[in-house]
Formats: structure tokens, sequence, C-alpha cells
């Protein structure tokens, strides 16, 4: 499916009759989808969400951290915009939503963020909120020369060249892991490279946190940090249960303008070393665990002494040298 970030109409129409409109204050899509492996959504999808919201009188709101790429993949797969230019797509899916939000670190390569919309009575309700939260209403505590900075990195958005660099590296990456059999998501998105942890590691129950784990294990066989996207970044429940997440990834950033292709390759090589010794790999436990956002700020260790196991796999294999 060339757009698996594409949300569901069926599925959104049946929790609007089951909630409520009134319940509902904005509807989302993500550009590209982060959880699921920075996958795109398609503008085709988005005028049908857009249908549905404006039936009901539903806000629709558009993460754009990651439009660049979802802009990209909508020329390279969506046959009624590979002739439009990156500013027409931009444009056209900005355009379908009432609130447009961002982080410039992702769109732009820059620091802060934005949020953009052309409804003023939208605007008029953030604007008590703005300087509480973040700044001064026209800036938002961000200084002129990041907003300068910010204003340059979205020309480049607009730049196929720019845009398509890392969505590259990443199809180019997610090659590797297909013709070595190593599981991961399909097809190549965009923001990175998601290793797909729960076959990867199906001997690890998701309670250990396998997506984790894999991360560990990975900086351990090659100094490359890697970013859990299961479990290990969901929350418990009422019971102090984990709620399982649907899968669990470890997700391998490629920013832009960042990498060469020999970085690249010695990712892949030492991917395929660990695949090889996946079975020396163990769970994670937290010794530290904040009742927010612990994904950030926790702190887990392992539940065996897997990592001396696995290091001195690596050292047998290779020595002292990464």
């Amino acid at each position: 499916n060339p757009f698996k970030g594409s949300l569901d109409p069926a599925k959104l129409r049946d929790c609007i009759a089951r909630h409520g409109a009134e319940k509902i204050p904005f509807v989302r899509m993500e550009a590209s989808t982060n959880l699921i492996g920075g996958q795109p959504f398609s503008i085709a999808n988005m005028r049908e969400i857009r249908g549905i919201c404006d039936e009901f009188g539903i806000m629709l709101v558009l993460d754009a951290s990651l439009i660049g790429e979802n802009a990209y993949f909508i020329k390279m797969r969506e046959d009624e915009f590979k002739d439009s230019s990156c500013a027409d797509i931009l444009k056209t899916m900005c355009g379908l939503a009432d609130l447009v939000y961002f982080s410039a670190r992702k769109v732009s390569s820059s620091r802060g963020g934005g949020i953009c919309t052309n409804d003023h009575s939208i605007a008029k309700k953030m604007e008590h909120l703005v300087p509480l939260f973040e700044g001064f209403l026209t800036y938002g505590g961000i200084s002129v020369r990041e907003i300068e900075a910010m204003a340059v990195g979205l020309y480049e958005t607009t730049d196929l060249t720019v845009i398509s660099q890392s969505p590259s590296f990443i199809e180019y990456f997610i090659g590797q892991m297909v013709d070595m059999g190593i599981p991961c998501v399909t097809p190549a998105g965009g923001l990175g490279a998601h290793i797909d942890a729960g076959r990867f590691l199906p001997h690890i129950p998701q309670e250990d946190y396998p997506a984790g784990a894999l991360a560990a294990a990975f900086f351990i066989a090659s100094g490359v940090r890697g970013m859990e996207r299961g479990t290990l970044s969901s929350v418990r429940d009422e019971n102090g249960n984990d709620i399982l997440a649907d899968v669990e990834l470890l997700r391998l950033a490629f920013p832009r303008r960042v990498f060469t292709l020999s970085q690249v390759k010695y990712v892949a090589d030492r991917m395929k070393w660990l695949y090889d010794n996946r079975d020396l790999i163990g769970g994670l436990e937290f010794v530290e665990e904040p009742p927010v956002l612990r994904f950030f700020m926790g702190k887990l260790r392992a539940k065996s002494d897997w990592p001396e196991k696995l290091a001195a796999k690596y050292r047998q294999d290779f020595g002292e040298s990464l």
C-alpha cells in the first residue's frame, strides 16, 4: 500500500457515530505518520476526510512536521500530481486543513516551530495561550535569526532535490534490509527506516520492550542510536499494566543532508550482523519510569546479562574496532 498513512473514512464515520461530533474537537492527520513507519497519506484521502469534517462541522488539523517527504511521495505515487511542483502539492495539502502546525527541526532544519491558520476565529482562540506558554504572539519566543533560518528551510522544502534526499537514502536502506531478509516496514517511508522488532525478536514478549531492546542492542553492535517506537512509547492502563502497541519498531532516522552512502552501508552491515546474532538479545525493565513521556526520560536495565554476552560476541567477531 503506497499510502499507509491514509485515514480510514469508514472508521472515522464510525467514531463520529459512536461518540458524537460535538465531543470531537478536531481530526488530525500527520504528514508523514511517524508511529507506523513514516508512511504518507494521499491528497485524495485528505480531500475525503475534509469532506467528512465539513459534513459534521469538525476542524481538520494537519501535523506538517514531515510534509516535505509526504509531498515527495504524493508526487511519486499519486498520478494526479506526478507533474505538479512541490510547492503546489504543499499548498494543496495545507489548503485542505483548518490549522497547520509543525516542528521546524523536521520540516525546515531549524529550531522552534509554527502554528498556521487562515481562520481568524481559530487564531483568536489561541491568542491568549501563545504568550502564556510560548512567547509573544508574533514570534512565540523564537529569535529573529531562527525565524529567518526557518524561512530558508521552508523554501528548501519546495525543492525536489532537497526533499527527495532523505526518502532516497531510506529506500536504499530498506532495499538492503529486504535483500538480507531482515524484517522491516515496507514500502520505504519518510523520516527513517523502521525495523520490525516484533519479527526481529519474536522470543521477547512485548512487556519486555523488544523495540527498546533492539535499540540498545544495535547501539552496542554499531554505535548507532535508534529510537524505540512501540510499547515503551505507549502508556499504562489504570491498573498499571502496559498498553501493548500494535507494532514494535526500531526507527533509524535519516535527516536531510547529514549522512553519506558509506555510512548507510555501514549501518546495513551491522544490522545484518545483529540479525545473525539476534538470539543473544533479551528484554528490558524500567528502573525509573516517569508518569508522562516515559520514553524520553525513563531509565531501563537489561533483565539478564545479555548485553555482556552480545558485546563478547562482537569482540570475538570484530575485535575492539567499530
